[in-house]
């Protein structure tokens, strides 16, 4: 039964919550795009060089981080991203109420761990009809089908502190032993890797009297850890990528609900 207006009454759009959880979403990416951009742009980073723990008079040479990541990063991930997920939910809740549910309470977002979970995750979303349970597995929203879809529940029930953390990406263009050198030992990695326990990454290991020159290059970045499919990648771009995922499912449940006389 799709809602009818009462005469005289004035008929707002069903989907103008999620519309409101989106552009909301959109100020906190804009918010955590500057955070992020400050944070860089302080260079937060020296270069030390220490004794070689397991090598007497070897030295190791390292990028350092010197500052914490703001908290704040944190913060306004959660909400940008808990914005997105609630949009999904908000507009399942709609249709919802427009088929003639008066109280529903199982309109969930049908996330799944796997293609397999999928019929028990629609249990979750069972007060809506189920050409609406159609169209849901249509996103497949699982780990295996839509794994970037999948992948916004994912951030969404973790600890969103612990999930973003400050890489630094290296280059080594000119790397070269001082040719004068009679004696000594250099070693460097083909592709330097940030160590996110210790907040650093070994550039060199070079041993006693040993003359060298080098050119090192490196850049900051802000990224996930510990999640599956994009951890060590940037986080803004992953972000962007979300967004106009989630605004055309919404778009597609929007045109479907209407196309079925569900919503009017």
């Amino acid at each position: 039964m799709a809602l009818t207006k009462p005469e005289g009454a004035v008929m707002t759009n069903p989907f103008a919550s999620s519309h409101s959880k989106i552009a909301r979403a959109k100020e906190h990416f804009a918010e955590l795009e500057k955070r992020v951009k400050a944070f860089v742009d302080l260079n937060p980073c020296k270069e030390i060089t220490e004794d070689d723990p397991s090598r007497p008079g070897f030295k190791v040479f390292k990028v350092k981080l010197t500052e914490p990541l703001p908290e704040a990063v944190g913060n306004i991930l959660g909400d940008l991203v808990g914005n997105l997920r609630s949009a999904l939910d908000t507009t399942a809740y709609a249709i919802a109420v427009a088929s003639g549910k008066t109280n529903p309470k199982n309109t969930a977002f049908p996330f799944a761990g796997s293609v397999s979970q999928m019929a028990n995750a629609l249990g979750r979303a069972k007060d809506l009809p189920k050409e609406i349970h159609s169209l849901f597995c249509g996103f497949q929203p699982y780990l295996g089908g839509d794994d970037l879809l999948w992948l916004l529940n994912e951030i969404c029930v973790s600890d969103k502190h612990k999930i973003v953390t400050p890489l630094v990406a290296g280059i080594l263009p000119i790397l070269r032993r001082d040719v004068s050198a009679t004696e000594g030992f250099l070693s460097a990695p083909q592709a330097p890797t940030w160590d996110s326990a210790k907040n650093e990454m070994e550039v060199l290991t070079f041993g006693p009297g040993t003359q060298f020159q080098y050119h090192f290059q490196f850049h900051l970045f802000v990224a996930f850890q510990n999640v599956p499919l994009v951890s060590e990648k940037p986080i803004l771009p992953i972000l962007d990528n979300l967004f106009g995922k989630i605004e055309r499912i919404l778009t597609a449940m929007e045109w479907e609900s209407r196309r079925l006389g569900i919503v009017k």
